[in-house]
């Protein structure tokens, strides 16, 4: 996993952690219209670097590793359970 990100990769690591806290998992195409197209190769290289991962119907959700990233700062996006 890259655990390199720019400041546009984590606005959207950001972005689907509130939509996966909200109870909402959004797909990329949610993604793309709530932040823009510029979305889209984000999403592409936080899914290459390992932060997102693809669920049931194209539902984007945070990697394990991503989820421990975020609750280590305080920002867990997804709930324990």
């Amino acid at each position: 996993m890259d655990f390199t990100l720019t400041a546009a990769e984590e606005t959207v690591v950001r972005h689907v952690a509130l939509r996966l806290r909200a109870g909402v998992p959004p797909s990329d195409d949610d993604v793309a219209d709530e932040l823009g197209d510029e979305a889209r190769p984000l999403l592409q290289s936080l899914l290459d670097k390992g932060w997102l991962v693809v669920g049931e119907g194209r539902t984007l959700a945070l990697s394990t590793i991503a989820r421990a990233v975020l609750a280590d700062r305080g920002d867990a996006g997804e709930p324990q359970g």
